[in-house]
């Protein structure tokens, strides 16, 4: 190294120490939490107590500490979270930080009766004239905070156009010192139509007046590991039966058109996440590699590995506008799916304006992109008039969205009659997205698409 870097190496050296110092942390102190326990909350601070930090300002400590907000938030725990960075001190050259963080909390046990449309989204439900006898009843039963630890109890009791019995329960870390989690479910479901078929790209029913036409029977373990604060590791496995009626010709919604096919899946699946708002972010990048592999089998069997990838990007271009970046893709090795499963798009993945389509294949992708602006911004609105405490206070938020999307679907052997498969699809429009509480999302948005047709559209979960 010649004498000027050295020299320089010096200044720099010596700048950097004239306006940085060291910064200790040293505790943090909860208020409000009287159902949750004090250590699910503090995992989720990235602040460590008693450490040290090289900062040149309190500003340094900002980012750990909004990211800290948004993860407690994200444990959807809490209708409010107020985190405040305290300078407590100066003594020797060092600066003594603490944090105070304020919660507002969530009822955990929901006893919930409740009416529900059936089919894939409002508009397609719409479509069939808001058939009554196309809605499910009964009761969901929850706990979002079993013991104040953040285990998740859900009981589902449904009844109507579909019959479903199902029991979930997850843990999110086994004890307060581990990082590792567990994850159950069981589910019976049976059906009196069998979504069959795909004909000019609508799904098409069988029904013939006879009940649970079609029946299935789920089982599933899951283990998950938090590896770094923002990185976490899935490994499942699961086990699901499925039976149809006599009456119901099966074509090939089942492998080898048999009226019944055992499902048999392990996979393993890495999230990182540094989004704000999981339910609807604007802010931070996810990160979603799966991969599944899969064995089907009744008088005969077939393997299939199924590779899953979500990208997303988020970011604050402004004071009010922002913008959103996601890509979606999945691939399956086996070129002649089951119709059972080579359900593509129109379903929990969709383009936009595509809604009431479905197309289906063994490979597909999807783009999204979207700028958004914030309209209304009533994070902190007084509700006096509600009597329960731990609502007054309504977080409500209203985005306008202008967006694009394109995708496209691969299948070697489609039926004739369906055009959208094996062709590039692209969509545009506007959209009003409104948050409550920060987990409720209502989707206003009018989408022109590739074919030239244009609609108004109504949906309950994010896009991107």
């Amino acid at each position: 190294m010649t004498c000027k870097k050295l020299l320089l190496l010096f200044l720099i050296t010596v700048s950097v120490d004239s306006f940085a110092q060291s910064a200790i942390f040293t505790t943090v102190r909860l208020t409000g939490n009287i159902n949750t326990k004090d250590h699910v909350i503090l995992r989720e601070v990235l602040l460590e107590k008693d450490s040290a930090y090289w900062v040149c300002s309190k500003g340094n400590l900002g980012p750990l500490v909004e990211q800290s907000k948004n993860r407690i938030l994200n444990l959807n725990l809490f209708n409010k979270v107020d985190v405040k960075l305290n300078n407590d001190s100066f003594s020797n050259g060092y600066s003594y930080y603490s944090l105070d963080i304020n919660v507002v909390e969530k009822w955990y046990i929901w006893p919930i009766p409740f009416v529900e449309f059936s089919d894939r989204n409002f508009n397609v439900w719409g479509g069939l004239s808001f058939d009554a006898a196309r809605t499910n009843y009964g009761l969901y039963a929850f706990n979002y905070n079993l013991f104040g630890l953040n285990h998740t109890l859900k009981t589902n009791l449904k009844t109507g156009y579909n019959t479903e019995i199902g029991l979930e329960y997850r843990i999110p870390y086994i004890n307060e010192h581990s990082n590792w989690g567990i994850n159950t479910l069981a589910k019976y479901a049976s059906q009196n139509e069998v979504w069959y078929g795909t004909t000019n790209d609508t799904l098409q029913f069988f029904k013939n007046g006879k009940k649970n036409l079609i029946q299935s029977t789920q089982a599933r373990v899951e283990l998950t590991k938090r590896i770094r604060p923002m990185i976490k590791l899935s490994i499942g496995a699961g086990i699901e039966m499925g039976k149809l009626d006599s009456s119901v010709s099966s074509n090939d919604y089942f492998l080898n058109n048999a009226n019944n096919q055992t499902n048999y899946g392990f996979d393993i699946m890495v999230e990182s996440d540094t989004r704000d708002n999981i339910y609807f972010p604007v802010k931070g990048i996810f990160f979603q590699p799966k991969v599944v592999l899969q064995h089907w089998t009744n008088n005969r069997s077939t393997n299939n590995l199924k590779l899953q990838l979500k990208v997303q990007h988020f970011w604050r271009l402004s004071h009010k506008w922002y913008s959103a970046l996601s890509y979606y893709t999945q691939y399956n090795t086996e070129r002649t799916l089951p119709y059972s499963t080579r359900k593509m798009f129109g379903y929990d993945e969709i383009i936009r304006g595509f809604e009431k389509y479905v197309i289906d294949g063994n490979y597909g992708w999807k783009g999204n992109v979207a700028i958004r602006y914030h309209l209304l911004n009533k994070s902190n609105l007084k509700l006096n008039f509600v009597p329960i405490k731990n609502y007054k206070v309504l977080p409500f938020n209203i985005y306008l969205e202008a967006y694009g999307d394109g995708g496209k679907v691969s299948y070697q052997s489609p039926d004739a009659t369906n055009k959208l498969v094996n062709q590039f699809l692209y969509s545009g429009g506007l959209g009003l997205n409104t948050l409550f509480y920060n987990d409720r999302l209502l989707r206003l948005e009018y989408s022109l698409n590739s074919l030239g047709e244009g609609g108004f559209f109504v949906h309950f979960k994010k896009a991107i």
